[in-house]
């Protein structure tokens, strides 16, 4: 079940570069002896992850636990989603779904502790070959009371008599109108639309017969 739950590929993407394969001459000194040959893990930054889902997930693998019990650990190791805003909770979290870590941008989990309330991103949870772990810290820890204090400060000035009307008149214009997009929007759907054609180039020449290996900067540049 381990092996199984570890397998990327049951998570219903195509994954190029895993194992990395090796040989070795028996005898450096008489080719004709042959050699030897071993397959070894990639390294994380050599290893390709499709876009898109390539298959359905495997039922299996969707029904199996979320957690795997490790050798040598008291309590399991959660295999957490990437978006944990669907996770189904007991408690009431008031920034549930709006704090992302400022090293991956991904959303911060809450954890609760005796203590008080935090949210947390922990690095082990980053795809493999991802390049925000290269400076992600193994866990990063925001507590909930500083910022729950300075939300209700500036909703409160937000919404005070003197303010109200240029905080409705802010609202107003913060709204996108039909038909006109930002200019944000724009630059972001054309960089978009660039990578797209682009990882969609290198994906023809894999399936054409490049080994993946030779790709796995310019994929990661797109």
């Amino acid at each position: 079940m381990r092996a199984f739950l570890e397998n990327p590929r049951y998570t219903g993407s195509a994954f190029f570069g895993r194992w990395a394969k090796h040989e070795t001459l028996l005898d450096p000194d008489d080719m004709a002896a042959g050699h030897t040959m071993w397959f070894r893990r990639s390294t994380p930054e050599r290893i390709l992850r499709s876009r898109e889902p390539h298959t359905p997930p495997s039922c299996r693998w969707r029904r199996s636990p979320r957690y795997i019990c490790c050798a040598g650990q008291k309590r399991p190791v959660a295999c957490e989603p990437q978006d944990r805003t669907q996770r189904a909770t007991t408690r009431a979290y008031l920034f549930r779904g709006r704090i992302r870590c400022a090293v991956c941008s991904r959303k911060m989990e809450a954890s609760p502790r005796a203590h008080g309330m935090y949210y947390r991103c922990p690095a082990r949870t980053l795809a493999p070959g991802s390049p925000a772990l290269a400076g992600h810290p193994p866990a990063v820890y925001l507590r909930e009371d500083p910022i729950r204090e300075a939300v209700n400060d500036w909703i409160g000035r937000l919404f005070a008599r003197e303010n109200l009307d240029s905080t409705v008149a802010a609202l107003v214009a913060s709204q996108d109108l039909p038909g006109s997009p930002s200019g944000a929007r724009e630059a972001a759907t054309l960089r978009l639309c660039e990578a797209e054609v682009r990882l969609r180039r290198f994906q023809a020449a894999i399936e054409a017969g490049v080994d993946p290996a030779a790709l796995v900067d310019v994929i990661n540049e797109a």
